[in-house]
């Protein structure tokens, strides 16, 4: 979602934590290596869309690791750059929810910033910058942590990469151009939809079954971005159905490359950490073709040298997301899935009451009960996997809330006949 970095839901973390911790702290571990003898992927020996259904969470992380004290607290870890976070349950969360929430709102806060500078329409050029920033951030982060293995690139087959390349390339161009013609709300809704398409490539590929948790979830989906879209429409001055256009393909893309990196991690049996170098990399070099085909590139460059900002923005907007993805994998390490979602779907609500509140743009009240049905939907989607978890009574508490703002939703049109 907001948090779409390229391929970076596939980076990992160590499954065999310290379990015994006394107080509250983060240090910096010895160099070991770590990952050198983590499991098989995640992915490895389940049908991939089980793993997308989690809905918007990508949930590749492990498990929860806590500790009960004698008497004492619970404690946790979770793992960030190399960097153990531990203490009480409460602490290690709201650290990470600290750095989804500051990174994420900073990610999409920088992006808008740009897209406001004076004469700047090349969300392709963007894309390749966050594509190269990534590359470098995981090259560096592979290096004093990976394992020898992790870093011997010699024999990559490259081959192997080019469809995943491709999509991976015209998911995220097309989300960083779509802004050109919508606002940042309605990407941040869009973006947030990833459960419909997967469901449907999954009903017309492999002819898979849901539950009817999950088609009440993409229901809810499927109305609350459509109202929320044609409030948009209604009232922004700007509103082009291109974009719309543009994230329907980002979004679906998002959908194809959860398979697709899921196939390259069983058939090379490479880590999380090198595709992600490797994919960025290589879809970095599809974009750049492209922008120097059309002439993007050149605007771009014209552009920067008025604006000599820019650059600084784009990196700073690269390495808020890659900051933002990692803290949201260590939440999934230590609270699961649901958490991250739950915690994600508040950031993305934070993202676009900011992005009301620091940027001028038409309001209406029917973005409220539509963005949130969205989230409920986004919510649900989650639960519904969880059914059998002793989730009833959150699944009750989201269908319910769905409904309420369902109705809500469509009172604006009802009264209207």
């Amino acid at each position: 979602g907001s948090l779409s970095a390229p391929s970076a839901l596939f980076l990992s973390y160590p499954s065999q934590l310290p379990q015994h911790h006394e107080g509250t702290s983060i240090h910096l571990r010895p160099h070991t290596s770590p990952r050198h003898n983590n499991p098989p992927p995640d992915g490895a020996g389940r049908e991939a869309d089980e793993r997308i259904g989690e809905a918007e969470a990508g949930v590749m992380g492990q498990r929860e690791k806590t500790h009960e004290d004698a008497g004492g607290p619970q404690h946790t870890t979770s793992r960030v750059f190399g960097i153990d976070i531990k203490g009480p349950r409460w602490f290690v969360f709201l650290v990470c929810c600290a750095g989804v929430f500051g990174g994420g709102i900073a990610h999409d806060f920088i992006q808008e910033s740009v897209y406001r500078t004076p004469g700047y329409d090349f969300g392709w050029f963007m894309t390749l910058c966050e594509m190269l920033v990534f590359v470098v951030v995981a090259r560096v982060e592979l290096h004093f942590l990976g394992s020898p293995d992790e870093n011997n690139f010699k024999h990559v087959p490259w081959k192997q990469y080019t469809m995943l390349t491709v999509v991976l390339a015209a998911t995220q161009g097309c989300g960083s151009a779509a802004l050109s013609y919508v606002n940042m709300p309605v990407k941040v809704v869009m973006k947030s939809c990833k459960l419909i398409p997967t469901m449907a490539l999954g009903v017309a590929i492999i002819r898979r079954g849901y539950s009817q948790l999950e088609y009440a979830a993409a229901v809810m989906l499927c109305i609350g971005t459509a109202l929320f879209v044609l409030a948009d429409a209604k009232v922004s001055p700007n509103f082009n159905p291109i974009g719309i256009l543009l994230l329907g393909i980002a979004v679906t893309g998002d959908a194809l490359t959860v398979n697709m990196q899921e196939k390259i991690l069983n058939l090379l049996k490479c880590s999380k950490e090198q595709m992600l170098v490797v994919s960025n990399l290589m879809a970095a070099g599809w974009v750049f073709v492209y922008i120097l085909a059309v002439g993007e590139l050149s605007r771009a460059t014209a552009h920067i040298a008025t604006h000599p900002s820019v650059p600084l923005l784009l990196a700073l907007q690269s390495v808020s997301q890659y900051l933002s993805v990692s803290f949201y994998l260590a939440l999934i390490q230590g609270f699961g899935g649901v958490a991250a979602v739950c915690v994600t779907s508040c950031r993305k609500v934070a993202t676009i009451v900011l992005s009301f509140a620091a940027f001028s743009k038409p309001f209406t009240v029917r973005y409220v009960p539509t963005g949130g049905l969205v989230v409920a939907g986004i919510v649900l989607s989650v639960l519904a996997k969880k059914s059998k978890d002793g989730y009833s009574q959150s699944i009750s508490a989201a269908l319910g809330l769905g409904g309420v703002l369902l109705l809500w939703s469509l009172t604006p049109y009802a009264m209207r006949q």
